[in-house]
């Protein structure tokens, strides 16, 4: 009865798509002060990788299928993203100094790709 019981959950489980609805967050940093706030609901993805000092991004996520990748490199870069819907894609790379960028994504099946450098990179 007990395998049963088990076994009815998990079916209920997998049937209403509680197993697979979740949001994902990577976050890699390497180097002095960066920092990193991602806010998601429903089931969404988000990476940020940040290598470099004082660099920081915020991420929020709310909807499904949304991803988001933020790629720093260098020193003081800022990136805010925000999706909010379904489908939407967005990368955001800076490297370099001091380069600020916002994406704002709403509705479904959005792409966008911002790079931004200073055109002096590599910094040590």
């Amino acid at each position: 009865m007990k395998k049963l019981f088990a076994v009815i959950a998990a079916v209920s489980a997998l049937a209403s798509g509680a197993a697979v609805a979740q949001n994902v967050s990577i976050v890699d940093q390497y180097g002095l002060g960066n920092g990193q706030v991602t806010a998601q609901s429903g089931a969404n993805f988000s990476y940020t990788g940040q290598s470099g000092r004082f660099n920081g991004s915020m991420t929020g996520q709310s909807g499904a299928g949304n991803a988001a990748a933020t790629i720093q490199t260098g020193r003081r870069n800022g990136s805010i993203t925000t999706q909010s819907g379904y489908f939407n894609g967005s990368m955001t790379v800076q490297t370099g100094r001091r380069q600020n960028a916002s994406t704002n994504q709403v509705g479904v099946g959005n792409q966008s790709l911002t790079i931004q450098t200073d055109g002096v990179s590599p910094h040590p």
